[in-house]
């Protein structure tokens, strides 16, 4: 019997690049690295192969991969892993021009989307409101595209980790950051 390949980290990153190389569409891109991530998260052991993480806590960003020539809408996507705190949460917020495909590898997040209610739609000035939500457990991904407001929150009662690529990584693209309640906009630090 031969023995079964098991897909790794490094088989990821080359299909993400095939995937940018392939189509300039960025919804075609984050389906298609969405489909790449739920083969990588069905794989036991591989992020712990990757980083050395305590059984519990070690709270925090661990970038995994940076590329400096693929990417979307320019070069340098980014793998990372975040470990995040029980009822770790943030204000909503857009991706600007990229887009970013969320993986759960243990834990639970709720994905909150927003988006902008305009007169007629039962508000009286322009202003960002719930539309929805989902929680994502162990394996499910979701992907968020350029311009779409969301809010990630750790549901999970314990830590959960969560593996994110970044089209291009967020520091290099302007984004924006909602406060519903003080009806403020701000664009993020870089």
């Amino acid at each position: 019997m031969a023995p079964t390949a098991t897909y790794t980290m490094a088989t990821f990153i080359d299909d993400v690049k095939r995937v940018f190389a392939a189509s300039r569409d960025p919804l075609a891109q984050a389906e298609a690295v969405a489909g790449h991530m739920k083969e990588l998260l069905a794989v036991p052991g591989w992020l712990e192969e990757q980083l050395n993480l305590p059984e519990e806590e070690g709270y925090g960003r661990f970038d995994l991969h940076q590329d400096e020539e693929a990417g979307h809408p320019g070069s340098g996507f980014l793998l990372m892993c975040s470990v995040q705190k029980p009822g770790q949460d943030n204000l909503p917020h857009d991706h600007g021009a990229a887009w970013v495909v969320y993986g759960v590898y243990e834990g639970a997040i709720k994905q909150t989307k927003w988006r902008w209610f305009y007169p007629g739609e039962g508000v009286d000035v322009p202003q960002i409101k719930e539309s929805g939500s989902f929680v994502q457990h162990d394996g499910s991904v979701a992907f968020f595209l350029p311009g779409e407001i969301h809010q990630t929150e750790n549901v999970a009662g314990g830590r959960s980790l969560v593996v994110r690529l970044e089209s291009q990584r967020l520091d290099s693209v302007t984004r924006y950051q909602y406060d519903p309640a003080n009806r403020t906009v701000k664009v993020m630090d870089r």
